[in-house]
């Protein structure tokens, strides 16, 4: 199940220090959205924000930024890692959620907005720890040391309901949302499931992103491609 991920490419380590975990929405939020305003253009910041408004306002400055996103990671995510840990689902090390936020800031507006197109080749250590292993209960796709957590439920209002832990499927298996690297999961007609497919190649036809190995998908031509480079401080 992929409902609280943080999709924010950071790269290296270093800088030392301690993130508490109780921090962590507001500390990572403060570094991204300083980044974010310091490489992005107002137009790309519009397109960003495009439908969202905060406290009736729509999102045009870096404290908006700030203040929105805290909300939602520190209202959403954070609830949910601690209730992870308090079951022994995963664990959290800060240092490296320090070391992921302290290079956020050290990206060059050219390495910020190669990152934002999932270009960078390289990601912090996680500080997010799985630790069940397949045949265990799980809520979320980061307590799993496969990343892949099956028939979980998520109630707002309710109680939540364990899925089990399970190995990433392969090509033509059956899938829930996660497939291995480089393939996506799609009904497929034949076999009238949802199952594992290969991604198409630039050039190909598509009508979504996720269809793509490049993750971007023109509206105009409807083809796979090379997503235009955004926030790169031009």
């Amino acid at each position: 199940m992929n409902r609280f991920v943080v999709s924010v490419l950071l790269v290296g380590c270093g800088g030392g220090g301690t993130t508490e975990l109780d921090n962590l929405g507001l500390e990572l939020v403060t570094a991204s959205c300083a980044k974010q305003f310091d490489c992005c253009t107002d137009a790309e910041i519009m397109q960003q924000y495009m439908g969202i408004t905060y406290n009736g306002q729509p999102i045009t400055t870096e404290e908006q930024c700030v203040e929105f996103s805290n909300a939602v990671f520190t209202g959403l995510a954070i609830p949910h890692y601690k209730d992870s840990l308090a079951m022994g689902r995963i664990e959290y090390d800060g240092e490296a959620a320090a070391d992921c936020i302290a290079e956020i800031g050290s990206l060059s507006c050219t390495e910020y907005g190669t990152s934002r197109n999932g270009d960078f080749p390289l990601e912090c250590r996680p500080f997010l720890l799985p630790k069940v292993a397949d045949g265990g209960g799980c809520t979320e796709d980061y307590e799993c040391t496969s990343h892949n957590c099956v028939g979980a439920t998520d109630q707002p209002n309710g109680p939540s309901t364990d899925g089990m832990c399970k190995p990433m499927p392969a090509a033509g298996q059956p899938c829930d949302d996660n497939c291995a690297t480089g393939l996506r999961c799609a009904y497929d007609q034949s076999a009238g499931m949802d199952v594992c497919q290969a991604k198409k190649a630039d050039g190909m036809q598509c009508n979504v992103a996720d269809e793509c190995t490049s993750d971007y998908c023109d509206r105009a031509t409807r083809m796979c491609g090379t997503k235009p480079l955004t926030c790169d401080g031009r």
